[in-house]
């Protein structure tokens, strides 16, 4: 009878060495696999250190740098529209207060004055579109390049001639926080 006490005890004991080996052997391979992921990120960082180019600073630029300044006598610059438009494609409806101005020929300052005589009502609505229409990310560009690119194109088609303007410049455009 004292036998079959003693292989009671013995049976705890085999049961809990087999848990210890497949403990230790999964740690085992946590390590290994770490240690060769460490390794290959090592590796790669290096290989790209040291073989990789710089960045080139000017990728992504959309704006190419041209004067804006004409010698005074070739050129004018004529205020197209001033308007006040909501624009509610973020998280926030925003009043935009914006000034849009036209850079021309001087032979062509009389033909653009007189159009927007003319139709000055059917320009603010194109351009309040556009804004009413643009994407968030476009009214923060540093430089509004979209914005100007937009504006341009719809006032050369509404004017039905595309060398007129030859350029787009906004001086004002004021962003106004609403519903507080």
């Amino acid at each position: 009878m004292a036998e079959p006490a003693k292989k009671t005890e013995d049976t705890p004991e085999e049961s809990t060495s087999p848990p210890a080996k497949k403990s230790k052997r999964s740690m085992v391979t946590i390590g290994v696999f770490g240690g060769v992921m460490i390794a290959e990120g090592l590796t790669i960082f290096l290989v790209m250190k040291f073989l990789g180019s710089e960045p080139d600073p000017t990728v992504g630029m959309m704006q190419t740098l041209e004067t804006t300044t004409a010698p005074f006598e070739e050129s004018k610059e004529i205020e197209v529209a001033h308007v006040r438009v909501q624009n509610a494609n973020g998280s926030r409806t925003i009043l935009y207060s914006v000034t849009i101005i036209a850079r021309v020929d001087r032979e062509n300052e009389a033909m653009l004055k007189e159009f927007l005589a003319n139709r000055q009502a059917t320009v603010n609505d194109a351009i309040s579109r556009i804004i009413r229409s643009a994407e968030e990310k476009n009214l923060a560009e540093p430089g509004l390049e979209t914005l100007k690119r937009q504006v341009q194109f719809e006032l050369s088609r509404l004017i039905g001639d595309d060398k007129i303007i030859q350029q787009i410049l906004i001086p004002e455009f004021t962003p106004l926080p609403t519903g507080f």
